[in-house]
């Protein structure tokens, strides 16, 4: 007869062991627990110091916080999962729909951008925010004290982009205010803006209609005529003129607020005519001196720009550029550069590490480069004007500023600019690149071990993609190790055999 202790039929299905529906008191069952304990862990909780168990709702609280504290009155949960966050009143508060990324869609993008114009590649990153708080209000009187770094980039495109599509900026002057001006702007009777408004609508209007030289001769106004009769001067126009303008209003010195304006046009004339031409501007602006130069390398608008407004020395963080109420810069509708052309926004995957890596060789392998660009610089700064010295610092400057100009890429930490469609696929290639890449394919692009291969679209392996990182730092570190002479190899060999000897 069959001992009743053998009889496994009498044992409940669940004996020796917890239910699976078992409700804890946060309503999660234990099946969704120890569904919780399979997951693969990441880097952060397998380095954890506390081995005790988390809360198992820890993942609740985690996407109730990625709503930056959002309301749960409106929060529609679809498992664990925050889907969004419904408008409406919540404590005397007004919420707008606020949306979180889904899980499985892109929250790190490449993206890939091209400009015609300019005949340029940009490759950068870009990560998606779910939620925050909103940008402030753009309400208010409008004052700044520095040209900002948007500004100042809008400024340097339209140049480039004028010089190369547009014959470039080819005169530049400088628009002064004088006493009665000065006090009409401090009392608000006036601004910048509108003087500078009613300029450029007068200048216009002279560029479209055409001028005719004016010559004093003994108090009398003369007409020259040319070989055909004709008077002298500039024939009508039929295009627009191009213009930018940059406002600035430091102190002097006693201490009086001087604000002035600097102009660029693609406006010029004959030497012959200049005199006459630069008297008619003058007269037309009619608030001060307007100090008149042309411009010799219409490619180097920008940098004119920048140097005569002091923005390339003052405009980090310091106040001498005066205080300006409303717009501080302005550029014609036609000057303004065509902006970016978006080609394609993909998963991330690794390219924020290889952009890193490109950016960390070349400041390496032209470190020097960059360094005597530099140093050239802030010693023709400190040159005096005129001098032999300054004219061939101003050389040197130029020669080492062509080789950094000849490289194909400009690089940070974040984006790559591509000169031309040949270097684009050169880095396209070499970021796709499965294989081991060596340095001397392209000596612009760092040496790629086998298997960091960017994949358009996917999402790179937990475990594959914190090794990568790993040794992604000991390549970037291992750059900078100084190179050793044979000599100097020689020696500290013959140290290290010597030492080795005498401790053995």
């Amino acid at each position: 007869m069959r001992s009743p202790l053998l009889d496994l039929s009498t044992i409940p299905p669940y004996a020796g062991s917890t239910n699976p529906a078992f409700l804890f008191p946060d309503y999660m069952t234990l099946a969704e627990v120890q569904a919780d304990a399979r997951e693969p862990l990441s880097e952060a909780k397998r380095h954890r110091l506390v081995k005790g168990s988390k809360c198992p709702t820890a993942t609740k609280p985690a996407n109730f916080g990625a709503l930056s504290g959002g309301p749960r009155g409106f929060v529609e949960v679809d498992g664990i999962s925050v889907k969004q966050v419904k408008g409406g009143q919540w404590a005397g508060h007004t919420f707008d729909d606020v949306k979180a990324t889904p899980e499985g869609q892109i929250a790190a993008y490449t993206v890939i951008q091209f400009r015609d114009w300019s005949d340029e590649y940009r490759i950068s990153t870009r990560v998606e925010t779910t939620a925050g708080t909103k940008p402030p209000e753009q309400c208010g009187p409008r004052i700044s004290e520095n040209l900002t770094p948007r500004a100042a980039r809008k400024v340097a495109e339209s140049c480039s982009y004028v010089a190369l599509k547009k014959g470039g900026y080819r005169t530049f002057f400088t628009l002064t205010f004088d006493t009665e001006s000065r006090a009409a702007i401090a009392a608000g009777e006036t601004s910048i803006q509108k003087e500078v408004s009613r300029f450029m609508d007068g200048l216009q209007k002279m560029w479209r209609r055409g001028w005719v030289a004016e010559f004093d001769v003994n108090g009398r106004k003369m007409f020259c005529a040319d070989r055909d009769g004709f008077p002298q001067g500039e024939p009508a126009q039929k295009r627009d003129l191009l213009y930018v303008w940059v406002a600035e209003a430091p102190d002097n010195d006693k201490g009086e607020i001087n604000p002035h304006v600097h102009v660029l046009i693609n406006w010029r004339v004959k030497y012959a005519l200049f005199p006459a031409w630069a008297k008619r501007i003058e007269s037309l602006w009619g608030q001060g001196v307007a100090h008149i130069e042309k411009i010799k390398d219409s490619e180097a608008a920008a940098s004119y720009m920048m140097k005569a407004a002091g923005y390339l020395c003052k405009a980090q963080g310091k106040n001498d550029q005066g205080t300006i109420r409303g717009n501080r810069y302005g550029i014609s509708a036609a000057a303004r550069a065509p902006d970016w052309a978006t080609l394609a926004e993909k998963q991330l995957h690794i390219m924020g590490r290889l952009i890193a890596d490109v950016h960390d060789h070349l400041t390496v392998k032209y470190g020097e480069l960059y360094n005597k660009r530099r140093a050239l610089k802030q010693r023709m700064d400190e040159a005096p004007k005129g001098t032999k010295k300054r004219y061939s610092l101003g050389h040197r400057l130029q020669r080492v500023r062509q080789r950094i100009a000849e490289l194909p890429i400009v690089a940070s930490k974040y984006q790559v600019l591509l000169k031309g469609k040949d270097a684009f696929r050169d880095f396209m290639a070499w970021a796709r690149a499965g294989h081991h890449w060596p340095e001397a394919a392209v000596a612009w692009l760092p040496e790629k071990p086998m298997g960091e291969q960017y994949r358009d679209g996917e999402r790179p392996d937990t475990q594959w993609f914190a090794e990568f990182k790993r040794q992604h730092y000991w390549r970037r570190a291992l750059r900078r190790i100084p190179v050793l002479s044979d000599l100097e190899f020689r020696q500290a060999a013959n140290d290290y055999e010597f030492y080795a000897m005498v401790s053995a």
